[in-house]
């Protein structure tokens, strides 16, 4: 084979190795189908290549899924030898052309080998990104993580929560499959940021906000920038940029609450103590007792069971540590008429005695 027909074989094997990540990408529009077919049908040497790196590309997966196969080996079948290539620069006859649809050429093997390493470096780096692959995300009780995602987005994820992120052409997904998230979004002019949680869809403008999901309603705050919330994501416009005309503009210092398809108004709020969580701290201002007490559930390893009704709608407001459990039942007990009962792993409020005051302002 002359330099010449080998960079023409290269060449075609460069393209070959391009047309297959595209099809391991995402199933192709009826506009590159006929792309891709055009370019199998022109010339038969084309067909070979992208047989050749399919076939590659099934050793090198066998390889990643059995431990005691060397990818050495695999590798080995790649480098072939000379008598494995059709050349171009001769007549090519029938026995050569049924070989050539069998064999891996070099020029093939070593588009295969690039395309593959290529794949596990943009998974291993960029989160499956690149093929459209979901990635989950999650804590255990009392965890917190941060992440940077492929599009440079950077996540928060606050204890016992989970999403799901998902990426295409059109839009950056991220499903909130429970718990509660900060979101730190990088610009992307091509593609939009929307987080789904329950009902409730929410599309970052530039911006850094907080979801919480919880049992009754989804929660967005705004800590900086705007956001555009709505429901009942159905028309494929809807799916690729356009906002629907219910959508409700969320801007920094508010907060609205999203309760099945209800979208509630934005009222202020102190967008900070919203996201207190990130210092691992607890803030709320005239909150119900059993509110916070729930919260407290979500960090600690000692569960607080506030029985009655009455005390569990008493408001107050004060900021603590999220895990120190200890502190909040000193806190409790400094209520008028409250008496706890500990356990190791619980702590029980029964109810209140008569004659109580206002309960005080706790900080920690």
């Amino acid at each position: 084979m002359t330099a010449s027909s080998e960079q023409i074989r290269a060449a075609i094997a460069e393209q070959a190795g391009d047309w297959f990540a595209e099809n391991l990408a995402r199933p192709l529009d009826r506009e590159a189908r006929g792309s891709f077919i055009t370019w199998l049908k022109t010339p038969p040497v084309h067909v070979e290549e992208y047989l050749g790196i399919e076939a590659l590309a099934r050793d090198l997966a066998a390889a990643a899924d059995d431990p005691d196969l060397q990818l050495e080996s695999v590798l080995a079948r790649a480098r072939s030898s000379a008598a494995d290539v059709v050349t171009l620069d001769r007549p090519v006859c029938k026995h050569d052309t049924h070989q050539g649809w069998r064999r891996v050429s070099r020029a093939a093997a070593a588009a295969a080998v690039l395309v593959i390493m290529a794949a596990s470096a943009i998974w291993s780096t960029r989160d499956g990104e690149r093929f459209g692959l979901p990635r989950t995300y999650s804590t255990v009780r009392g965890e917190q993580s941060v992440r940077r995602l492929p599009d440079g987005s950077v996540l928060h994820l606050n204890t016992d929560s989970q999403v799901t992120v998902h990426y295409s052409r059109q839009e950056r997904v991220i499903d909130v499959d429970r718990g509660q998230a900060l979101f730190q979004v990088a610009r992307d002019r091509e593609r939009r940021f929307r987080v789904s949680a329950s009902e409730a869809e929410v599309v970052a403008i530039g911006t850094e906000f907080d979801i919480y999901r919880r049992p009754d309603a989804v929660v967005i705050a705004v800590v900086e920038g705007t956001v555009a919330v709505f429901t009942d994501l159905q028309s494929p416009a809807e799916l690729t940029g356009l906002l629907p005309e219910h959508a409700v503009r969320v801007g920094a210092g508010y907060q609205l609450e999203v309760s099945g398809r209800r979208i509630g108004l934005p009222r202020p709020v102190n967008s900070r103590a919203a996201v207190a969580w990130l210092q691992r701290r607890i803030a709320f201002k005239d909150r119900a007792l059993g509110e916070v007490a729930e919260e407290f559930n979500r960090y600690g390893r000692v569960a607080i069971e506030i029985e009655d009704e009455t005390v569990r709608m008493l408001p107050i407001s004060g900021v603590f540590d999220a895990y120190d459990t200890d502190s909040f039942a000193a806190f409790l007990e400094s209520l008028n008429g409250i008496v706890l009962q500990k356990t190791p792993t619980r702590i029980r409020v029964p109810g209140r005695a008569s004659g109580n005051r206002e309960p005080p302002t706790g900080a920690r």
